[in-house]
């Protein structure tokens, strides 16, 4: 909360470029400052502003700074919880601010820098020039804002925060240069809340579990990312322009809305990552997906643990095992048992509220702009493309994951009070009920496996959990997404 008042502060302030004080960039209004710090001191980084409109002062210390601290904040959790697990009859969870400088020493800083080095090599700016200036086609001039593009971009990818430097985010030729660093800072997206799935087997000495959820997710996202591959490889019907004089070829499918450099394929697969995980950096105009290429997009928050972020990606991710070993007891007729250590009605009881909050904070505001005229006069397209705007807006802030679908006007009181409301519940609740349950099992007996335990590391829990997580974390949203992306796909757009 101090973080978020003091980020808050800042930008309010009036900002100056600083080796130009006659390029005054202005201050943020109150509830846009209000949703940009709650946004980055939470990880989400949903921006109702033009990353370019920021200071030198404000991107480091209002922006870098809460991209650090909010990962770290992840990674410390993340251990707090594994330690819950693996004690017993202690409840001591370790020390939050011990594990929050480990994080950063050991973690962020060291890769954040060597992802730096590489964007330098790849033409991104690292500067504190102010702008450059640059003669167009036309035979005019260009000013052109640059700064620590490549460091910012670095922690952005590797904590799942997902803010650009720019509006353009990584479709920008400073954020993203090359073919290259796109395919680098896509696999660094995914590869960093990987990492510490990996690393919790290694910490309860089961890296068979590890690798057995890390295939659950991995069988999930490839079935997301074909289906948002497959629609963007299609013409786009909005674009069937075919005059005596001028013709859209549309050969290599919806170019709408994306970087010639990366084409429908690679903006797919970056669009399908970037929602499978709360990081919402976009290297494309999400708007401007064909209705089958979004649906990928709405279920990836909608499981809100596919991948996930960093950290507090594993806690999401055992809110869902909870469920599944829960489940999986009833069915076999024994007591759930995770890790020696026995599920009982309250850690049931707080995984469900903790998966029912997702649908609250996503629908009930989603209703409110529908019926309201502060919601329906910020949307841009009619019909079931102008509901998916802002159903996608409420996802986006209440999964934590940031990424725009463009296309609503979105910086106004209402989405800036609404989003920001979204975030910090969407944030805080599901880690206070995920701690309270790594108490309640830290306190507890380890029991011995026997011949009834649930086989955590078999093909058959693999089956499990993946049925859990379709049937409670994605069809959860069906109705909502009739009257989005799926209607707008039956009624004949793709």
């Amino acid at each position: 909360i101090a973080a978020s008042i003091v980020a808050g502060i800042v930008l309010l302030k009036r900002n100056r470029i600083s080796d130009d004080s006659s390029s005054d960039l202005g201050g943020m209004s109150w509830d846009q400052a209000f949703h940009t710090a709650t946004t980055f001191v939470t990880n989400t980084n949903q921006q109702h502003y033009a990353g370019e409109g920021l200071s030198y002062f404000s991107q480091i210390f209002g922006v870098g700074l809460a991209m650090f601290m909010s990962a770290a904040t992840g990674l410390s959790l993340a251990v707090g919880f594994t330690r819950g697990i693996l004690n017993e009859e202690d409840d001591n969870l370790g020390n939050f601010y011990v594990n929050l400088i480990r994080g950063s020493v050991r973690f962020l800083l060291p890769i954040a820098l060597i992802l730096g080095v590489f964007l330098v090599s790849q033409g991104s700016p690292q500067t504190l020039g102010g702008q450059v200036t640059a003669q167009t086609l036309g035979g005019g001039e260009q000013a052109i804002r640059v700064g620590p593009v490549a460091g910012i971009e670095s922690i952005k990818i590797l904590g799942t925060n997902g803010g650009g430097y720019f509006a353009a985010n990584a479709a920008h030729p400073f954020e993203n240069p090359t073919v290259l660093s796109n395919l680098i800072l896509n696999l660094v997206l995914l590869a960093a809340p990987i990492s510490v799935i990996y690393a919790f087997g290694a910490w309860i000495g089961k890296k068979l579990h590890a690798g057995i959820l890390i295939i659950a997710f991995f069988v999930l996202f490839m079935g997301l990312l074909v289906v948002g591959v497959s629609g963007e490889l299609q013409k786009n019907p909005g674009l069937n322009v075919n005059t005596e004089n001028f013709t859209v070829s549309q050969l290599n499918g919806n170019m709408e809305g994306k970087e010639v450099r990366f084409g429908p394929t690679l903006s797919a697969l970056w669009a399908t990552s970037t929602t499978a995980t709360t990081n919402g950096a976009v290297n494309s105009m999400h708007d401007s997906f064909t209705a089958q290429g979004t649906i990928p997009l709405f279920l990836g928050m909608s499981m809100n643990c596919l991948y996930n972020g960093l950290g507090v990606g594993l806690l999401n991710l055992m809110t869902y095992l909870f469920l599944a070993v829960f489940i999986a007891g009833l069915m076999i007729g024994r007591a759930p048992q995770y890790m020696g250590k026995q599920i009982e009605w309250m850690e049931v009881k707080i995984a469900a509220l903790i998966i029912l909050l997702l649908p609250t904070l996503v629908l009930i505001p989603t209703s409110l702009a529908v019926l309201t005229d502060f919601g329906k006069e910020a949307i841009s397209n009619p019909g079931f493309r102008g509901f998916s705007e802002i159903l996608y807006e409420m996802f986006s802030a209440a999964a934590n994951n940031g990424s725009g679908f463009e296309g609503l006007a979105d910086n106004n009181t209402f989405f800036n009070l609404t989003n920001g409301v979204q975030i910090l519940l969407g944030r805080y609740l599901p880690i206070l009920g995920q701690i309270a349950i790594a108490g309640s099992l830290a306190s507890k007996k380890i029991r011995p496996e026997t011949e009834g335990t649930l086989k955590i590391e078999s093909l058959s829990f693999l089956v499990l959990f993946i049925g859990v997580m379709i049937i409670i974390g994605g069809l959860i949203f069906l109705p909502s997404l009739s009257l989005g992306p799926i209607g707008e796909l039956l009624s004949g757009g793709l």
